[in-house]
């Protein structure tokens, strides 16, 4: 994926990265750039956070990742799959060498969403969808909707996207704390590169999602984002974790192109092509279509990336835990008190190691 888009002034003045240093930490915490800078907002009011494990990993929901040379949705779709549903819309969705467009990767979606729905419907287990969606549960491979994802859609792919299935969603969390354990607990298994905590002001784009797709994607804009909260009360995993997701919805007559944007370009791109001019107080006036205009503050951005030295993923962890933030809290249940034990039995061992030294 081409990165000269961060070249341009535009994504600079809507994200900025933040090289830490060790020292610097105390001072986020307390709203400080690591000179003593205050910040323009406060981020813990105005952001949602999301946590990655390296700073090479893009904003793109796991649908569209790559492990091992090919897309992880290609796990759940085996090559015969077109001997098996014959339907017209189905029977070229199985993963070979041909180059993957957004109508291809939104069936595949769309299908291996529904053997989920299918096979734990058959299990006997709860699954949230609508009466217009079950009644898709026998006859999925002869439907796709004309776009994706549909409304309807994004509480099972959120419940989908929380146990594991590569979706199209984007996982955030309204509580840093929970996006940072994500972000350094692989030191656990000894990885002590470096890591990633975007921060997302995002209440500017809220108006934005509430626009109803289904009366039609706005002309001048390529894709549409929606922000979606699943329902807490029935998955304690999401309620700890403070989660909420996002979604890119394109328009079908994009759908023969080939790139995945993560959703930083895809801002910035949105931006670009609707209105913005910076004034002389260098505050940036924005005006996105179907949204209500809005002023980024001096050195306010959308996309704060905080970029965490790996040798400090040992003590973060460790201070996370003292906070009540390990797997116990993280994922309430049975399991969740048998990885904490096993996990602060691996940081007692890590801090004998360096003691040692």
């Amino acid at each position: 994926m081409d990165d000269c888009y961060k070249n341009d002034e535009l994504y600079k003045d809507l994200v900025e990265e933040i090289r830490l240093k060790p020292e610097d930490l105390d001072s986020i915490k307390k709203g400080l750039y690591p000179d003593g800078r205050e910040f323009p907002i406060k981020l813990k009011e105005r952001c949602i956070f999301r946590g990655v494990s390296s700073e090479d990993y893009k904003l793109i929901p796991n649908a569209l990742r790559e492990k091992n040379g090919k897309y992880e949705l290609c796990d759940y779709l085996h090559a015969d799959i077109s001997k098996d549903y014959h339907s017209a819309a189905f029977q070229d969705i199985e993963c070979n060498e041909k180059e993957l467009t957004l109508e291809l990767q939104y069936k595949r979606e769309f299908f291996v969403l529904f053997r989920f729905l299918d096979w734990a419907d058959k299990s006997g287990l709860k699954i949230p969808v609508s009466t217009n969606v079950r009644k898709l549960l026998h006859s999925y491979i002869n439907h796709f909707p004309g776009y994706w994802p549909k409304s309807e859609f994004y509480e099972v792919i959120s419940l989908a996207q929380h146990y594991g299935l590569p979706t199209c969603a984007l996982d955030w969390s309204y509580d840093y704390k929970v996006a940072l354990y994500f972000a350094v607990k692989n030191i656990l298994k000894g990885d002590d590169s470096d890591c990633v905590l975007w921060a997302f002001n995002y209440k500017y784009f809220e108006k934005y999602s509430t626009f109803v797709v289904e009366k039609g994607l706005n002309s001048q804009n390529k894709s549409q984002l929606r922000f979606y909260r699943p329902k807490y009360y029935n998955n304690p995993n999401l309620k700890a974790q403070k989660g909420v997701f996002t979604f890119l919805i394109n328009k079908p007559e994009t759908f023969n192109e080939k790139s995945f944007d993560p959703l930083d370009k895809v801002i910035w791109n949105m931006v670009r092509e609707c209105y913005f001019k910076k004034n002389h107080n260098s505050e940036i006036e924005i005006e996105l279509c179907g949204i209500k205009n809005f002023t980024l503050q001096k050195n306010e951005r959308i996309f704060y990336k905080f970029i965490i030295p790996g040798e400090c993923k040992y003590k973060i962890l460790k201070e996370l835990y003292l906070d009540g933030y390990s797997e116990e809290y993280l994922f309430p249940g049975y399991k969740g008190v048998v990885d904490a034990m096993k996990n602060r039995m691996e940081l007692e061992k890590h801090n004998e190691k360096k003691i040692t030294k």
